[in-house]
C-alpha cells in the first residue's frame, strides 16, 4: 500500500475568520508532513481589524479607570481595618436596626392617614431614621480608623449607640401614638419622653466632644487633609447640637410663627418664619460633608500637597459662613424659602 499525506480542511465555518498567519501542521504517516502558516482570529465581519483608538480616548479612559480604582482600594482597605477591629459591632448592630426601621416605615408610609402638625405622623421618624443610620455609620468609620485603645472605642462606640436607639425609640414611639416627640409638655408622659431626649442629646454630644478632641491630636490614621475634615466635622456637630439646645431653650424650631404653620415637604422647615432647623441640619451632617470634602481633595492630583489641607480649611470656611447665614436668617424670622401657603 502507497503511502500519502493529505490535508483536511474544515468547510463551513461557524463565523467568518480572518486568516492573518499562522502555523498549522497535521501528520498522516510517518515520513511526509505538511506545514502552513496559519493564524484564525475571529471577527465580527470577516477581515474588519479592530477599531483604531484616539489618544484622547485613551487617555479620558486611563483617567476615568484610575479615578474608580483609587476609591475601591480605599474601600477595600477600609474593609480589611474594618474587619480586623472588633470595637464597632455594636454600632453595626445599631446601624442596621435603624435602616430596618427605615425600611419598615417606607413600607407602611402609603397606607398611614394620620397626621401630627399637617403632614403623615411617619416623616418625622424617617427622617430621623435615616440621619442618624448615616450618623452611626460615619462612627463606625471614625472609630476604625482611630487610633486608641479598644477600651476607648468600645466605651464610645456603646454610648453613641445607646443614645441613639434611646432617641429614635422616643421618636417612634410618639408617632405611633399620633403626637409629638420633641417639646411636647402636654401630658406627665409626654414630658418624660422629651426629658428623656433633652438628656440622651447632651449625652450624645460628650462622646462626639472626645473624638473631637482625638481629631485635634491626630489620632486618626488618614492623610493630614482628611484630619482636618474631620476635625472640622466634629466642631460642627457640635455647633449643631448647640443649635438644637437653642430650639430646646425657646421650647420650638421657629422664630415668629406657630410651630403647627406651614412648611417644606419632607423636612417642614417653615416658610413663614425663621426656623433653627436649617443650620440645625447643616451642623449635624457637616460630620458626613466636610470628611468626605477632605478625602476627596487629599485625590486631587493636579493640587500641590502642601495646597491640600490649606483647601480643605477654605471649604470648611465656607461651610461655616453658610450655616452661621442660616442660623442669622433663623434668629431675624426670615425663612429660607418663603412660601406663603406651603403644605407640609
Amino acid at each position: 500500500m502507497s503511502k500519502q499525506t493529505f490535508v483536511m480542511t474544515p468547510k463551513n465555518y461557524p463565523r467568518p475568520l480572518e486568516v492573518i498567519g499562522g502555523h498549522a501542521a497535521m501528520r498522516v504517516s510517518g515520513e511526509a508532513a505538511i506545514g502552513s502558516e496559519l493564524f484564525l482570529k475571529e471577527g465580527s465581519r470577516g477581515s474588519t481589524l479592530p477599531r483604531h483608538r484616539r489618544p484622547s480616548e485613551l487617555a479620558a479612559t486611563k483617567t476615568f479607570r484610575r479615578m474608580i480604582h483609587r476609591p475601591q482600594e480605599d474601600v477595600r482597605s477600609w474593609y480589611e481595618l474594618h474587619r480586623r477591629n472588633g470595637a464597632t459591632t455594636v454600632v453595626v448592630w445599631a446601624t442596621y436596626l435603624e435602616l430596618l426601621l427605615m425600611l419598615v416605615l417606607l413600607v407602611l408610609l402609603p397606607f398611614d392617614t394620620v397626621q401630627v402638625e399637617g403632614r403623615c405622623r411617619l416623616i418625622k421618624p424617617l427622617n430621623f431614621t435615616m440621619s442618624m443610620a448615616m450618623y452611626l455609620a460615619t462612627v463606625v468609620i471614625l472609630l476604625d480608623y482611630l487610633r486608641a485603645s479598644m477600651w476607648w472605642k468600645k466605651v464610645i462606640g456603646s454610648g453613641v449607640s445607646i443614645c441613639i436607639l434611646t432617641a429614635i425609640t422616643c421618636i417612634t414611639m410618639q408617632a405611633a401614638r399620633g403626637t409629638t416627640s420633641h417639646f411636647n409638655n402636654s401630658t406627665p408622659f409626654d414630658s418624660a419622653v422629651s426629658s428623656v431626649m433633652d438628656i440622651v442629646d447632651p449625652l450624645n454630644v460628650v462622646f462626639v466632644l472626645v473624638l473631637l478632641i482625638f481629631a485635634l491630636q491626630g489620632k486618626y490614621d488618614v492623610s493630614r487633609s482628611s484630619q482636618l475634615g474631620i476635625a472640622f466635622g466634629l466642631f460642627l456637630f457640635l455647633a449643631g447640637s448647640a443649635i438644637g439646645g437653642v430650639m430646646v431653650a425657646q421650647g420650638q424650631s421657629v422664630v415668629g410663627v406657630a410651630p403647627e404653620g406651614p412648611g417644606l415637604p419632607v423636612v417642614n422647615w417653615s416658610t413663614t418664619g425663621g426656623d433653627f432647623r436649617v443650620a440645625h441640619f447643616l451642623g449635624i451632617h457637616a460630620l458626613q460633608i466636610l470628611p468626605i470634602a477632605g478625602w476627596l481633595i487629599d485625590r486631587l492630583k493636579g493640587l500641590p500637597r502642601r495646597a491640600k489641607p490649606t483647601a480643605v480649611v477654605a471649604v470648611s470656611a465656607g461651610y461655616v459662613l453658610l450655616m452661621a447665614f442660616v442660623f442669622m436668617q433663623a434668629m431675624n424670622g426670615v425663612p429660607l424659602v418663603r412660601i406663603p401657603h406651603a403644605i407640609g
